[in-house]
């Protein structure tokens, strides 16, 4: 286990000098340190003979200084658009469901035609990197060691990445329109003042002290490179596996290069876990194919490159697991009968199998198609599903904590690969655990929970519950229990086509750690991720594997200062609640000129984070992780959802039941 980390002592001259970078020292030509010419067979065989594609991690090859000075420039960046930042320059905070990053606008902006003189005279250093990151020279370079064809100097596309705690980019094969090579420059650094952080990596200052250059592998970061999927081994082309098979650690002033080959070339960037000003800074872009009056440029067919790039998609897509439907020969049920409310009575709070909350259950999910019901599962069934899914991650995460340092390593890919629970893939679409029930109840540590998805879902007292609440007629389900490891797993953003029909989700938040913490600040736990996220079908032209988040905007501040009545907030009457009050300041609900009340410890900040007529780019709908709650959501055909990656801060899994319902409208009787 790593120890302490410690900086390079200054020597004595060093100590009372302290060189500066001096930007006027900067000379004519590209900044670069190229291997002598009988270096470069050796670098394409270690190219060629890498796995679990063609890569390659190569030091030195830009002058130090320079690297040094664009680390320096960067911290004098500001936040663009905000007061003390360079004039249209500056860090964006992006996230999407694929990444959350720091970053820069594209370093073909660095040009007067672009940028204030102003601000190019403050980016010296970075301007001379991008000069010779794509002059003839490097160009020539890269070429020499991938055996790529021609490359493009005028076709500019790369950005200053700043990833912090919590930082990541989930996995991807960078095929988008003309690129050829994909590269990363590595520029770690940490403040000169920092204390250890529990490594071993010795730190070196920089020239004028101002920073440590250096990073060590336990804070994450790492470039993880996945195979093709276990089967299709001898395809060019396939869908990713589900756990990386190596891994590119972040080294000072290494230059990271790879060939993008759609549906092979896939990677992702490991989280960052540690914080105090540690930063994964890096130059990272793309090497294009030429353009238009460069040497060798060739015209590309549009509608052939569109129909290669259609028949990839189906080749690495997702396998489609199909809804279980009901038996044909058994009417679907139109109300709860006795039998169905015994059974049901084994696991659900009593408040749930009550007329009168059924009643308003329904009346709320006909008004706004979605709805919230906390302290769902029985008591009993509650505890006991906290007390199994704790004592499984405090199990699985405990040689994971590191007792002198403020953050835990990220756990192994195979992490609770075990009994009844299985990894799910591929990567490029999901990642998380599964609970199988054809395995013994036992085998999965789980048994409560394990009961709970084979003894309740799949049955039809719970289908005509659903149906009672919803309205609609269950015609098929699906239903599995998912385990969100931390500093693993997520799912991508994805739903039906437009053309398709609706789809019921019920998703029954298990999460232990969240227990009795619903009306906490949500901001927070945003801030970890894990959360369940609604979004609008993409408009055409748009990627529609990412979104562009927003903060929701808390609820209970909202109705505290009488912005909005909380219509959406689901009154979950819990079957020990306490008396209503006799006060009339408690927040209520109006449906169909009705008011109804409900007990306001039922209402949780982070219950329902809609859009509204403000914010028109956020998400429909956002649930934080919680336990015992369940968010039954009418999904219209296009609309898609995702879990938010979970980052490796979490306390520990997210855990949950999630059910997808084919549904059918009721039909009336005609008079």
């Amino acid at each position: 286990m790593p120890s302490a980390t410690r900086a390079r002592s200054p020597s004595p001259s060093s100590a009372s000098k302290k060189p500066r970078l001096e930007s006027s020292r900067l000379t004519a030509g590209p900044a670069i340190n190229l291997p002598a010419a009988d270096n470069l067979p050796a670098l394409a065989d270690q190219y060629q003979k890498s796995d679990p594609y063609k890569h390659i991690s190569v030091p030195g090859l830009f002058d130090d200084a320079v690297l040094q000075g664009v680390v320096t420039e960067s911290r004098t960046y500001g936040t663009r658009h905000e007061e003390g930042s360079l004039p249209g320059w500056g860090w964006e905070h992006k996230e999407t469901d694929i990444y959350k990053i720091q970053q820069t606008p594209d370093l073909t902006s660095l040009d007067p035609e672009h940028l204030p003189e102003e601000t190019l005279a403050k980016l010296p250093y970075l301007s001379k990197l991008k000069e010779s990151i794509y002059s003839e020279e490097f160009r020539k370079f890269i070429r020499s060691v991938t055996g790529c064809g021609p490359l493009s100097g005028k076709k500019v596309d790369g950005s200053v990445g700043l990833y912090s705690q919590g930082s990541h980019l989930l996995l991807h094969d960078d095929s988008i329109s003309t690129r050829v090579v994909s590269y990363i420059l590595y520029l770690p650094n940490s403040p000169a003042d920092l204390p250890s952080a529990g490594s071993e990596t010795a730190l070196e200052p920089s020239i004028d002290g101002s920073f440590l250059k250096g990073w060590d592998p336990s804070w994450g970061g790492a470039l993880e490179l996945y195979p093709i999927e276990a089967g299709t081994e001898n395809r060019e082309v396939g869908p990713p596996a589900t756990k990386r098979s190596a891994k590119v650690d972040v080294k000072w002033g290494n230059l990271v290069f790879f060939e993008v080959q759609p549906g092979r070339s896939y990677h992702s960037v490991e989280e960052v876990v540690v914080g105090e000003g540690r930063q994964r800074l890096g130059v990272s872009g793309w090497f294009h194919r030429p353009v238009e009056g460069e040497e060798g440029y060739e015209a590309q067919d549009e509608a052939e490159l569109k129909a290669s790039f259609s028949s990839l998609a189906q080749i690495t897509a997702a396998p489609a697991h199909p809804l279980t439907t009901y038996p044909e020969d058994v009417p679907p049920p139109t109300g709860l009968t006795s039998s169905h409310l015994k059974h049901l009575s084994k696991y659900l709070a009593p408040s749930y199998l009550n007329a009168a909350t059924l009643e308003r259950l329904a009346g709320q999910f006909v008004e706004g198609s979605e709805v919230v019901m906390h302290n769902f599962l029985k008591p009993d069934i509650a505890s006991a599903i906290r007390q199994e899914t704790q004592a499984l991650d405090e199990q699985d995460y405990a040689p994971y904590k590191l007792d002198h340092a403020k953050y835990s390593l990220i756990p192994a890919q195979n992490l609770g690969e075990t009994g009844a629970w299985t990894l799910q893939g591929p990567s490029s679409k999901h990642r998380y655990l599964s609970l199988q029930t054809s395995a013994d109840a036992s085998a999965s540590k789980t048994p409560t929970l394990h009961a709970v998805l084979s003894d309740l879902y799949p049955t039809e007292a719970f289908r005509a519950w659903i149906g009672v609440v919803s309205s609609l007629v269950v015609l098929a389900y699906r239903a599995e229990a998912r385990r969100f490891r931390r500093g693993l797993d997520y799912t991508l953003a994805s739903g039906e086509e437009r053309e398709g029909e609706p789809r019921l989700d019920a998703v029954l938040g298990l999460t232990w750690w969240r227990a009795g913490k619903e009306t906490e600040d949500a901001d927070e736990e945003k801030d970890v991720g894990g959360w369940e996220c609604y979004i609008a079908p993409p408009e055409a032209g748009d990627d529609p594997a990412v979104y562009e988040s927003s903060k929701p905007a808390q609820l209970a501040e909202a109705v505290a200062q009488g912005e909005t009545t909380p219509a959406d907030a689901v009154a979950a009457a819990d079957d020990d609640a306490a008396a209503p009050s006799s006060t009339s300041e408690k927040p209520t609900i109006r449906m169909g000129g009705v008011e109804l009340e409900f007990d306001e410890s039922q209402l949780s900040d982070g219950d329902f984070d809609t859009d509204d007529e403000d914010e028109d780019d956020g998400p429909l709908l956002s649930l934080h992780p919680n336990f015992n709650c369940l968010l039954l959501v009418l999904r219209d055909p296009g609309v898609m959802k995702f879990v938010k990656y979970l980052s490796n801060a979490a306390e520990g899994s997210r855990f949950d039941v999630s059910a997808e319902y084919e549904v059918g409208q009721l039909e009336e009787d005609e008079e």
